[in-house]
């Protein structure tokens, strides 16, 4: 072999050394980003749940605060006795009470005596102006007749005169009928006199009837107020008794024999006696955050954990949604707000007791047979969208290309773009393809895919910080090595 051949030979196999350590490097710089993926999957049951906290309570219960101040000289029951409604629960002192009562009772009685005896006054009185007006008809008919007998003597008297003038008869007859004249005429002013004062009489009469009938009318006034106060006097007093009202267990009790009670307040709440709760209905009063009260309805079904039992799950149902946001003082418009739900448990333990704090996982929605993916898949990205706002998918080949005429575009104003929300599926070349999504329900680590999506497809599920700074098109190297599944907590 020549020793030009071997030159040739030697510069040739250096250029191919040459090339392959430079196709070698250039492989080894390709830009691929390392991700880790999951599968879009088909779930049987897919469900959204809203997460809260908040205390056990009965149903029915109540604070039992004193009306009335006193010592307390009776206390029959102590805390966790079983107790019925009407059962006396505790004594105040009564001799107070006792004796306000009585008085009140005292000028109660009388007053109604003083009333039955202007009864008696009103009914003599009308009596004796029925009796005036009998007498006042008779006088009045005596008037009559004294006039009737004055006409008839005053008629007589003239003929006398008459025949008199005429020397018919003596003067002695004369004289007799000028005297029965005025005696009849004395007789019929005397008759109308009578009839006059008789009328005087009823009228004063009716005039004092008619001012005992206004002292009766104040009369019965004042009974009645002095009814309205025995009867608060009596409260009162009956008010020192203090019984159940209603049936169910003492599971609070804040006062001892001997101990003042003091009536309650809304700034005095230490004023409460005791608590008695029906523990035959539970309920747990839980906190949910104003983003997730919306989703929250009536008759969904909740599991609620007890923290002093943490091995059992209680199966329950939301019976009652705040309309308004739980104040708290001192709170501020800027602070998140809670909304009040009250959850009852189907079949509560008798380990149970109010007070005990609790948390409730709410199932406000339930799908069967839905794509799912994981949450954190999700991702947003502002990209290209058409007139009507649908997204436009770039060539891979001229991805950078579009990407810098998009951006001197954009400063221009010609192109759209949108944020949409979408996942990176897996190309078969390994290249990371941005597309949108529409999603459903969201469950405790999965959220459902509407559409775009087909069951089986490969995405990019993490890492975190991966899935932020992804770009559409970049070549990536899948690694679940690291992946860590996430285990579900039992439902």
């Amino acid at each position: 072999m020549s020793k030009k051949k071997k030159i040739w030979i030697i510069c040739c196999a250096a250029v191919a050394l040459v090339l392959i350590i430079f196709f070698s490097i250039r492989a080894t710089r390709t830009d691929a980003v390392t991700v880790q993926t999951s599968k879009v999957v088909r779930k049987d049951v897919l469900k959204a749940q809203v997460s809260a906290s908040g205390d056990i309570r009965a149903k029915d219960y109540v604070d039992l605060q004193a009306e009335v101040p006193g010592v307390v000289t009776d206390l029959p029951v102590h805390e966790g006795d079983k107790v019925k409604k009407g059962d006396i629960l505790l004594k105040i002192d009564p001799i107070q009470s006792e004796a306000a009562n009585n008085s009140s009772q005292a000028q109660y009685d009388a007053s109604q005596q003083d009333l039955r005896a202007q009864g008696f006054q009103i009914a003599n009185a009308e009596r004796n102006i029925a009796t005036a007006e009998s007498q006042l008809m008779s006088a009045t008919a005596q008037a009559g007749q004294a006039e009737a007998n004055l006409t008839r003597v005053q008629n007589s008297f003239r003929r006398s005169q008459e025949l008199s003038e005429a020397g018919l008869i003596s003067r002695d007859d004369y004289e007799a009928a000028q005297n029965n004249k005025k005696a009849a005429e004395s007789q019929n002013d005397v008759a109308k006199a009578q009839v006059k004062q008789m009328q005087t009489q009823i009228q004063i009469s009716t005039n004092s009837l008619e001012q005992m009938r206004v002292s009766y009318a104040a009369a019965q006034t004042r009974i009645k107020t002095q009814e309205a106060n025995l009867t608060q006097a009596t409260d009162t007093l009956k008010k020192t008794t203090i019984r159940s009202s209603l049936t169910g267990v003492i599971t609070q009790l804040l006062v001892h024999l001997g101990e003042r009670a003091v009536p309650g307040t809304l700034d005095s709440p230490q004023a409460t006696l005791m608590t008695i709760s029906d523990l035959s209905v539970i309920q747990a009063e839980i906190k949910v955050d104003e983003t997730d009260i919306v989703s929250v309805a009536l008759g969904n079904v909740a599991k609620i954990k007890v923290d002093a039992i943490p091995d059992v799950v209680f199966d329950s149902e939301v019976t009652e949604i705040g309309n308004s946001p739980i104040t708290t003082t001192g709170s501020t418009t800027q602070e998140a707000k809670d909304f009040k739900v009250v959850v009852t448990l189907k079949n509560p333990s008798d380990k149970i007791r109010p007070g005990m704090s609790c948390t409730a996982d709410i199932t406000t929605d339930t799908k069967n047979n839905v794509l799912a993916i994981p949450i954190q898949a999700l991702t947003i990205r502002e990209v290209e969208v058409d007139k009507d706002g649908n997204y436009i998918e770039p060539p891979l080949n001229q991805q950078k290309k579009s990407e810098s005429v998009a951006q001197a575009d954009s400063t221009k104003g010609k192109i759209n773009k949108k944020e949409l929300e979408g996942v990176f599926v897996i190309t078969k070349d390994n290249h990371a393809r941005f597309r949108p999504v529409k999603t459903g329900i969201t469950g405790e680590s999965e959220i459902e895919v509407k559409s775009n999506l087909k069951e089986g497809e490969e995405i990019v599920s993490g890492s975190f910080q991966t899935l932020r700074t992804l770009k559409d098109g970049t070549v990536v190297k899948i690694d679940n090595s690291s992946k860590t599944e996430t285990t579900k907590s039992p439902s």
